[in-house]
């Protein structure tokens, strides 16, 4: 397009001579000049310090220099909002080139008046405009890298499910919208042209049917709203590469069986069908949102059942143990349990009582028996006492009331217990001994007798209160574990609920077996069971 010359600052005005041109006026040769305008010089366009001239020098400088094009053409504003003199510099040399076509002048227009004078639309945009007007038949780039069909693919593949990379920046760019139309451009791209628009309604099609959808998860629904966009896209490009991909994402990821995920069966029913975009998204993602909803749910289910059936064995092991516990009760509290541990205390106490009284005569039967006979009813006195304040608490007791009468081994721990336990009481009972023999001597009787009174209530409060020792260690043992296995979390006992949680390997390997013993009622009474109570008391 050439200009006026007029309007051409560094054009020549005027005429010029260019060569005689003679003819005859009478006798005499007269030579007239003729007068041409002369070609203008156009100025060249200096880009990274190469100088173009041409629409294919621009381009070729484009493509390798984008972030120096960029910068000189579309940035750089002076702080009024006027163009940069780089800018001013380009629409100036675009309006000088030569050998324009109509259909040229008429793209010219176009670029010109609505892309590059556009301020807002961003620079790299106005580039890729400028460089699909430049040269179409050359390469497609983008902020310096060539822009493909396979690239294009790759960025929707790969980009949309990153947060970095090249195929991140182009997924990005792609949504931010407009790049499809200028990429359109470029002969190899052409295919593009009109799929930003039908992407676009597309993606609000999508928006719309899935905010209806029915409990769709937070995570699809997520999903739904951003990342969702790409695969749209994906499915609208007029290549193979994409349709590769997107196949075999299909294939890879099983339906789950219809009626089992409802949202999901309510998004086939309206998606238009397996070759529309929105057919291919729920068949790929959403397929994949689907699968692993359905997983997780057959797995909860699982676990349910699994629930289910320990819950019912626990109810059914409760319901034994309380079975068992009413039965136990029913023996223990009989008349006859009462009456035979009446009889048992009796004998227990009678037999402690009888066994105190030769110590008395070892002390001082040898030089006062007086003294010695005294001191042994005062010690049948005290066994009385203890008998009377320790009588209501068998009787409460019953049949749990189990003195080791007929076991020598425990009556030799009801004796000691330890050797110090065992001498302590010793001690105790030669110490009463001697006081009370001493008062004998020096006070007499009556005073004696007085000042045994106290000692009588106190040997009821201490029976009475349970400081002797009761012999119902397996009776107390069978409340705790019954009171705990109600108390506890789904009828285990505390102790293994807290055993479970230990970071010592082994008491957790002692919950887990006492765990599996849930299930055994309240059988105390075998061997090894009674053994486990004597060592407990042992130590």
């Amino acid at each position: 397009m050439t200009r006026d010359a007029e309007s051409d600052g560094d054009g020549v005005s005027g005429n010029v001579f260019h060569g005689p041109a003679p003819f005859q006026l009478g006798d005499r040769n007269v030579q007239i000049n003729h007068f041409h305008q002369a070609a203008p010089q156009r100025r060249p366009l200096v880009l990274a310090g190469a100088a173009v001239t041409t629409r294919e020098e621009l381009a070729a400088a484009i493509r390798g220099n984008w972030a120096a094009a960029r910068r000189q053409f579309f940035e750089g504003a002076a702080a009024t909002g006027a163009a940069s003199d780089g800018r001013l510099g380009l629409l100036t040399w675009l309006h000088e080139l030569d050998g324009l076509t109509a259909d040229d002048l008429t793209a010219q227009i176009e670029l010109v008046d609505h892309r590059l004078r556009d301020d807002g639309l961003p620079a790299d945009l106005k580039l890729l405009h400028l460089l699909g007007w430049l040269d179409p038949e050359g390469e497609a780039v983008w902020r310096g890298t060539v822009v493909t069909p396979k690239s294009l693919s790759e960025a929707l593949r790969i980009g949309r499910l990153r947060e970095s990379g090249p195929e991140w920046e182009l997924y990005r760019d792609l949504c931010e919208g407009g790049l499809l139309d200028a990429l359109s451009r470029f002969t190899m791209l052409s295919a593009l042209r009109g799929t930003q628009q039908a992407w676009d309604e597309a993606w609000d099609a999508w928006r719309q049917l899935a905010a209806q959808a029915p409990g769709l998860p937070t995570e699809a629904r997520e999903w739904a709203e951003s990342g969702a966009r790409g695969l749209l896209l994906a499915a609208l490009l007029p290549y193979p590469e994409s349709k590769a991909w997107l196949r075999a994402g299909c294939e890879r990821v099983a339906p789950p069986p219809a009626g089992e995920i409802e949202w999901y069966d309510w998004l086939r029913a309206r998606d238009g069908g397996s070759d529309t975009p929105i057919g291919w998204l729920v068949r790929a993602d959403f397929t994949a949102f689907a699968a692993a909803q359905a997983e997780q749910q057959r797995h909860q289910a699982a676990v349910d059942r699994q629930n289910q059936r320990m819950t019912t064995a626990l109810d059914a092991a409760s319901a034994l143990r309380d079975r068992q516990w009413a039965d136990y009760e029913s023996r223990r509290l009989s008349p006859t349990a009462r009456l035979g541990a009446v009889v048992r205390a009796t004998l227990w106490l009678g037999a402690w009582g009888a066994a105190t009284i030769p110590v008395a005569w070892i002390i001082w039967g040898w030089t006062l028996p007086d003294i010695a006979a005294t001191v042994s009813w005062y010690l049948v006195a005290l066994t009385l006492a203890a008998y009377a304040g320790r009588l209501p608490t068998v009787v409460r007791l019953g049949a749990a009331y189990q003195p080791p009468l007929r076991r020598v081994r425990e009556w030799a721990r009801a004796a000691s217990g330890s050797i110090r336990r065992g001498l302590i009481r010793v001690g105790i009972v030669v110490g009463v001994v001697l006081i009370l023999g001493v008062l004998l001597h020096d006070v007499g009787s009556i005073v004696t007798t007085v000042l045994l009174t106290p000692l009588l209530a106190v040997a009821f409060y201490f029976a009475r209160i349970g400081a002797l020792h009761d012999w119902a260690d397996d009776h107390r043992e069978r409340l705790r574990d019954y009171q705990s296995r109600r108390s506890g979390s789904g009828g285990i006992p505390q102790s293994i609920v807290r055993g479970v949680q230990s970071p010592s390997a082994r008491v957790r390997a002692d919950a887990y077996q006492a765990y599996v013993r849930q299930f055994t009622g309240l059988d105390h009474g075998r061997k090894d069971d009674a053994d486990r109570e004597n060592g407990r008391r042992d130590r």
